[in-house]
């Protein structure tokens, strides 16, 4: 064989090597991008989730009128300016039942 062959064909194989080591390359970050933008994607949607959860359990509870909680006590505040008059009556009449 020639010198000039043997020359082309080692160019050719170090020219091999480095474009497969370049693609090897180019293909592990591609993949390690996607992966990392999955897993921040997950995690946010878990930050969310908790969000939403911590909103959920502090979230202010609704109070009703005087009536329903003076029931629960046994007693009526009369002089309360809330006090839904109506209500009131129909919780004494309930008791009594």
């Amino acid at each position: 064989m020639s010198t000039t062959f043997n020359v082309w064909r080692y160019t050719a194989l170090g020219a091999g090597i480095i474009y497969g080591a370049y693609h090897r390359y180019s293909l592990e970050s591609s993949h390690a991008k996607k992966e990392y933008t999955k897993r921040w994607n997950h995690e946010e949607k878990l930050i969310q989730q908790a969000k939403d959860e911590y909103a959920k359990l502090k979230e202010p509870k609704t109070t009703t009128q005087s009536a329903p909680t003076s029931i629960i006590s046994g007693s009526i505040n009369w002089e309360d300016p809330n006090l839904d008059l109506g209500k009131a009556l129909d919780s004494v009449l309930a008791q009594l039942d």
